[in-house]
């Protein structure tokens, strides 16, 4: 993907940046799962001023998800140990949203994915108040896969980012 990995609310409370390893990992399981929907969890950290959002790692689905061509339900199978670990490890790194694909491309938030976003930022077990959430869709004829990105702080509803102008591109770590 060679547009910007750094994106920014209009109002420029929230930043997000993604690391070139997490958008391959998305742009792969977008690839395996072809005309169906995918999806899986977002893993990074908050820089040290609290003011951007990085995500390290977007994991493929857990066994225990379920999918077809207009919906998908993330499972939950070895979350908890794999973020235990993350948690625990040297670099700590931990949940901070969710991302999915849409098998179409022009990508819009469901009322479902709105619904489970809501849910996620009210529910204190996630321990993520401002939940990101990525859209992700099909490339059309050599195109890049169009990509939106939305956080949802309580109790403002939810905020879609814009891609920053003149950002270098995504982050190595």
């Amino acid at each position: 993907m060679s547009r910007s990995h750094h994106w920014i609310t209009p109002c420029g409370g929230y930043a997000l940046r993604l690391t070139a390893a997490s958008w391959q990992q998305m742009d792969r399981e977008c690839g395996r799962a072809e005309a169906l929907e995918t999806g899986g969890i977002l893993v990074g950290h908050y820089t040290t001023d609290e003011s951007t959002a990085v995500v390290a790692e977007a994991l493929p689905p857990p066994k225990d998800s379920t999918r077809g061509r207009s919906w998908f339900r993330r499972g939950v199978a070895g979350l908890r140990g794999l973020l235990a670990k993350r948690w625990e490890s040297q670099v700590r790194t931990y949940y901070v949203g969710e991302w999915h694909y849409h098998p179409a491309s022009i990508v819009e938030p469901s009322g479902d994915d709105l619904v489970q976003m809501y849910g996620i930022s009210a529910d204190p077990r996630y321990r993520c108040r401002e939940p990101i959430m990525l859209i992700v869709g099909q490339a059309r004829d050599g195109d890049e896969r169009p990509v939106r990105a939305f956080v949802f702080p309580q109790p403002e509803g939810h905020l879609e980012f814009e891609q920053r102008r003149g950002d270098a591109g995504p982050v190595s770590k």
